[in-house]
């Protein structure tokens, strides 16, 4: 092959190599004459390095805090109230040995055992476990309702998650009621 026949790309490269290889070549003859040179040389030479490296120095870094407005207090108040009310839906046993979770989305609380999450989750496929995980503990999910935009998800309150087995089936507790 002859240079000639090389495209733009391919010099380029070649020309970055050259560099590279120059560069190390300069670097070994540099050192190797440094350590054959006499003291006279050498005694200025590191004295200079030195003497360069101790100015420089960083500068410092001044952080300036910001007062926040009224209107991003009360926004910080606003997300501090609704924190209870976020929940992560997770994927129960991603792995084949059922043994790692996939968190899924993050939603909020919309009442009457309701989630709804920011994104478009499908239906679970066969065998898969979707949980929502909140304050409340973890809830196994009963239905997933898709819009445009968000899904709405729906679980059963007071019911366990599922065990680590996957044959094993879940029962949900009964209530006990009131005397």
């Amino acid at each position: 092959m002859d240079i000639k026949d090389l495209n733009k790309s391919q010099l380029i490269l070649l020309a970055i190599l050259l560099s590279f290889v120059i560069s190390i070549a300069t670097g070994i003859t540099t050192v190797t004459l440094m350590e054959q040179a006499p003291s006279s040389v050498t005694v200025p030479v590191t004295r200079i390095v030195r003497e360069t490296v101790e100015k420089v120095v960083p500068g410092e870094t001044i952080i300036k805090t910001q007062e926040l407005s009224a209107e991003q207090k009360k926004l910080l108040e606003d997300l501090k109230a609704i924190k209870p009310l976020t929940v992560t839906l997770i994927l129960k046993g991603v792995n084949e040995d059922r043994s790692d979770d996939k968190v899924l989305a993050t939603g909020l609380f919309l009442g009457d055992n309701k989630v709804v999450i920011a994104s478009v989750i499908k239906e679970p496929k066969e065998g898969e476990v979707y949980l929502v995980k909140s304050i409340l503990g973890e809830q196994i999910v009963s239905s997933v309702t898709q819009e445009k935009d968000f899904t709405i998800v729906e679980f059963k309150q007071n019911v366990p998650t599922p065990p680590s087995d996957p044959t094993t089936p879940v029962e949900p507790e009964t209530p006990v009621p009131a005397q």
